[in-house]
C-alpha cells in the first residue's frame, strides 16, 4: 500500500451436453427423440411452476413447457401464432429443448404492432419499440418504460420495463469467439455468485440474435448483454396486479432491442449523426489548485493529483484491474475519485482527444468513468460529476516511465 506523505442445431448439441451431461453418442442414437411439435405458442403464466421459458398449446389443449438456448421464443413473430417448432424432450425436468421454429399460421396481428413508437437512443446506442399508450422517461444511463394505469387501480403500482447501461471491464485471457458468453459469464459470478452456472440462462435478443442471459425472478425477469466494456440490463418489474398483456409487451420491446451507434456530432440541418469513430477534442479545465505528482514503479508510469488530497493502492476488486488506487481530501475519508490499471482496449462511449492521449467517457448517472490509453495500459478514472475536471487534468497527465 502507498500512502501521501506516501447454427442453430450444433449449438444446442453443445448446449444441452454442457446442461444436461449427455455425450455425443447418447445424443445421436436412434432414441433421442428428436421429433417436432405443432400448436400456439404463448408466454408461460406467471403463476406456473414448470420449467422452461414458454409453452405450446395444441388442438387438444395439451400444454408442452418450452425452452431454447438459441431462438428467441418470445418474438412476436412466433408469440401467439401457430408454430411447428422441432427439437426434444429433456426428461430431467420434461421440458422440449426447442432447436427451430416456424410460423404455419399468423392468429393474431398483435395489436400493439399497429400502435408501436420507434425509440432510439444514441448516448445509450441502441433502438427499441414499444407500445404508444406506454410512458416512457429518459434518465441519462437509463430508460423507464411504464405500462399504463389500470382503470379500476386504486392502488398498488403499474408494470415497468428498464434498460440500464453500466461499465464492467473484462479482459479476456485470448481474444476468442465466446468474448460476449465469457465477459456475461465473468459479470454473473461477480454480482450473483449465489446463482448457478451462466449456462443455465442463455438466450438470444432481438433480430441480431444478440446472445444474453435471460434471468427469471417470480414474475419479474432480468436480461443482461455485453457490448464492449458495457453491460445492458433489460428488466420486467412486475406492477401490482401486474398485467399479462405488459409482459407480452416487454417480450416484444426484447425482441424489437438492437445496438446502434452512439452520437458524436450534430450537422449543419441540426440532425444528430451517428459515427462510432468521431472524435470529441477535450479543452483542458483551468483550476486553482496545485497538482503533486505520484509514480507507480511496477506498472512505469507516473500521474498528478490535487495537492492537497492523499492516495492510497490496493490490489483491485473490480474484474479486469490489476490495482487500484484511491484518492481522499483526509487519510481516512470515503473516496473521491478511484484509480485502476487496466490492459485491453478503449470500450464504447463518447470518444474524447485528452490533449495526445485517447480516452472514452461514460455517463452514469451522478458518476462518471473516464478511460484513456496510455502505452501499454488502460486507466480508468472515476468520480461524481462534480469532480469530472479534476479526473479530465487527472487524465491529461498521465505518462509512461517505460524506458526511462
Amino acid at each position: 500500500m502507498f500512502n501521501k506523505k506516501i447454427f442453430i442445431f450444433s449449438m444446442v448439441l453443445v448446449s444441452s451436453i454442457l446442461l444436461f451431461g449427455c455425450n455425443v453418442s447418447s445424443f445421436f442414437k436412434d432414441d433421442a427423440n428428436v421429433t417436432t411439435k405443432v400448436g400456439v405458442l404463448k408466454d408461460k403464466h406467471s403463476d406456473s411452476t414448470a420449467g422452461g421459458s414458454h409453452i405450446l398449446v395444441d388442438e387438444k389443449n395439451d400444454i408442452t413447457p418450452l425452452r431454447s438456448l438459441v431462438l428467441n421464443l418470445g418474438s412476436s413473430e412466433y408469440l401467439n401464432n401457430k408454430v411447428q417448432v422441432m427439437g426434444f424432450m429433456n426428461t430431467k425436468d420434461d421440458v422440449f429443448e426447442v432447436s427451430g421454429v416456424s410460423v404455419m399460421e399468423v392468429l393474431s396481428k398483435d395489436k400493439a404492432d399497429k400502435n408501436l413508437v420507434s425509440y432510439k437512443n444514441t448516448d445509450l446506442g441502441f433502438e427499441i419499440n414499444y407500445p404508444s399508450d406506454f410512458k416512457l422517461e429518459d434518465l441519462g444511463n437509463s430508460i423507464t418504460i411504464t405500462a399504463p394505469t389500470l382503470k379500476n387501480e386504486i392502488s398498488g403500482k403499474p408494470d415497468m420495463v428498464t434498460i440500464l447501461q453500466t461499465p464492467f471491464v473484462f479482459d479476456p485471457v485470448a481474444p476468442n469467439k465466446d468474448s460476449i458468453k465469457d465477459a456475461l459469464a465473468a459479470y454473473l459470478d461477480k454480482n450473483f455468485p449465489q446463482m448457478n452456472a451462466a449456462a443455465v440462462y442463455w438466450n438470444k435478443i432481438g433480430d441480431d440474435s444478440l446472445d444474453a442471459l435471460r434471468i427469471p425472478r417470480d414474475n419479474n425477469e432480468d436480461v443482461y448483454l455485453y457490448r464492449n466494456g458495457l453491460i445492458y440490463e433489460i428488466s420486467f418489474v412486475a406492477g401490482n396486479p401486474s398485467v399479462a398483456e405488459n409482459k407480452n409487451a416487454y417480450n416484444n420491446i426484447l425482441s424489437s432491442f438492437k445496438f446502434t451507434g452512439f452520437t458524436s456530432n450534430i450537422s449543419d440541418s441540426g440532425d444528430v449523426q451517428d459515427n462510432m469513430d468521431a472524435v470529441l477534442k477535450e479543452t483542458l479545465p483551468v483550476l486553482d489548485m496545485k497538482f503533486s505528482v505520484f509514480e507507480s514503479l511496477p506498472f512505469k508510469f507516473k500521474g498528478e493529483y490535487p495537492a492537497k488530497w492523499y492516495y492510497s493502492g490496493a490490489k483491485a476488486s473490480m474484474e479486469g484491474s490489476s490495482y487500484h488506487y484511491s484518492f481522499t481530501e483526509t487519510a481516512d475519508s470515503e473516496e473521491l475519485v478511484g484509480w485502476d490499471v487496466l490492459s485491453g482496449d478503449l470500450p464504447q462511449g463518447k470518444k474524447l482527444k485528452i490533449g495526445p492521449i485517447e480516452g472514452v467517457e461514460i455517463d452514469n448517472g451522478d458518476q462518471i468513468s473516464l478511460y484513456v490509453k496510455v502505452d501499454k495500459y488502460m486507466f480508468l478514472l472515476s468520480g461524481n460529476k462534480q469532480y469530472r475536471d479534476i479526473i479530465v487534468l487527472m487524465s491529461s497527465k498521465i505518462s509512461s516511465t517505460q524506458g526511462m
